[in-house]
């Protein structure tokens, strides 16, 4: 049986949906240990979303189910063969999904304590390799950049995770396929992938004299980025997310109270996980 590639829209319409349940099982969650106290309540706010995407995804996509936003949007998730993923491959996908970012921060924080202390490279290939995985390590929130701009262009995989295990979402319902915006979210990836590598390269050209990429892209984004993306002017009690990202506080509160997001990275933020910085110029 032959289905057609799920378009942006849709994909984003599924993962939508799903998000918002998943928050709402952290709400829930969340309001649960507040019964027990101030202290659990603290305590928990670190596994409640990894455990809630946990048991979302392993009683849905584990078990050979639609979840509710691919219900809701009428899509499937299919490898590259056409077939549907294996149970090895969802169960890494989920691993991934949940825990990638903190598996890679370790990884490579690894590989910089063995070539700091490794007995078998030169000196000279010692800095070359802590260069490498350092820029990696402080870019990492541009890789994610990159993906999603792919991701507006071809459409196929909506995280990082579906894109190294190659699952990618069909149609079941081809009727309600809806083309009015594929075109506009393709301009759209473009201009942010152009946009996107446009700047690592002048970083890259105008560190290339100092030798130091990180503190060049720490110097650019603080100079930069003093104003608030989302008013567009001077941040006004400006704070900061657990993302790093900077907004007036009445800007980002306004925000969450539609998604629980970041509006720049789109990493799940609570309100309560909102700092305000009283000595920030």
């Amino acid at each position: 049986m032959q289905f057609s590639q799920a378009g942006v829209a849709d994909v984003l319409r599924s993962a939508q949906r799903d998000e918002s349940f998943v928050l709402e099982m952290q709400d829930n969650l969340q309001a649960i240990l507040k019964l027990f106290g101030t202290r659990y309540y603290h305590g928990g706010q670190r596994i409640i979303p990894a455990l809630t995407n946990t048991w979302y995804y392993f009683m849905t996509t584990l078990g050979n189910l639609q979840t509710l936003g691919e219900e809701y949007t009428g899509t499937l998730r299919f490898s590259n063969n056409n077939t549907v993923p294996s149970k090895t491959a969802e169960l890494v996908w989920l691993l991934l999904y949940i825990g990638g970012e903190p598996i890679c921060d370790r990884l490579i924080n690894s590989l910089l304590n063995k070539i700091k202390h490794s007995n078998e490279l030169t000196e000279q290939a010692k800095t070359l390799l802590i260069k490498l995985l350092t820029f990696l390590q402080e870019q990492k929130h541009t890789l994610k950049r990159i993906h999603h701009s792919l991701f507006y262009i071809g459409g196929k995989y909506y995280n990082i995770s579906n894109r190294i295990l190659a699952i990618k979402y069909v149609l079941v319902r081809e009727w309600l396929r809806d083309d009015t915006f594929t075109q506009s979210f393709k301009l759209l990836g473009h201009l942010s992938l152009f946009y996107i590598l446009f700047n690592l390269i002048q970083q890259l050209w105008s560190s290339k004299n100092n030798g130091d990429v990180a503190e060049n892209f720490v110097s650019e984004v603080d100079v930069s980025k003093k104003g608030c993306v989302l008013c567009a002017e001077n941040r006004k009690n400006p704070c900061a997310t657990p993302c790093g990202h900077i907004f007036c506080w009445d800007c980002i509160c306004d925000s969450l109270k539609y998604q629980h997001v970041c509006p720049i990275c789109r990493e799940v933020v609570l309100p309560s996980r909102i700092i305000l910085l009283q000595n920030y110029f």
